[in-house]
């Protein structure tokens, strides 16, 4: 009965150490991938303001989950647009243009699974000599949940390899249509 209460306690304390412990990590995360590319804001603006035209570049389409599928409301580009999805691999979410400048490009807001998880980021295009940089971010916040808050140091890993995946297949497209 002693080894059972002193083994109890050994997980009590490793328990409450780790949950202690993940309130010190941080709980925020920033992803953040750019691409270069001959390609004018223009030319970029129209896969990337046109919610339609994410499947044709983005990491996250048909090619990674078959089962897939999307709706539109709003807004048909820019500003007001937004995209629901589910399926098996990609969840359930949505994400909305909360900004669209052709020359700028688009801020948007993105949630999962019914407003649980949320966070923002954009789609930027910055002049660099005769180029344009796209930069695609993404900022989230844990608040105080500490299962997050470990989970967060691993977004940049997560998703930083789809967010370079997509730029590399929208400067293929809009150099192409350029």
């Amino acid at each position: 009965m002693r080894v059972l209460k002193k083994i109890f306690l050994v997980l009590l304390i490793l328990i409450v150490l780790a949950v202690g412990g993940s309130f010190l990590l941080p709980r925020t995360y920033h992803v953040e991938r750019s691409v270069a590319t001959r390609a004018k804001p223009d030319a970029l603006y129209v896969y990337v303001g046109d919610l339609k035209r994410w499947e044709e570049w983005t990491a996250w389409n048909k090619e990674m989950d078959p089962t897939m599928e999307r709706a539109y409301q709003g807004s048909e580009k820019g500003a007001g647009a937004k995209m629901t999805w589910k399926g098996n691999q990609v969840g359930k979410g949505s994400v909305l243009i909360t900004k669209g400048e052709p020359a700028k490009g688009i801020t948007y807001d993105l949630e999962f699974e019914d407003g649980k998880y949320r966070s923002g980021g954009e789609l930027r295009f910055e002049p660099v000599g005769s180029d344009t940089r796209v930069v695609w971010t993404n900022d989230g916040d844990a608040g105080w949940n500490p299962m997050t808050r470990v989970f967060n140091l691993f977004m940049d890993r997560l998703i930083g390899p789809d967010f370079q995946k997509g730029l590399d297949k929208l400067k293929t497209l809009a150099e192409a249509r350029a």
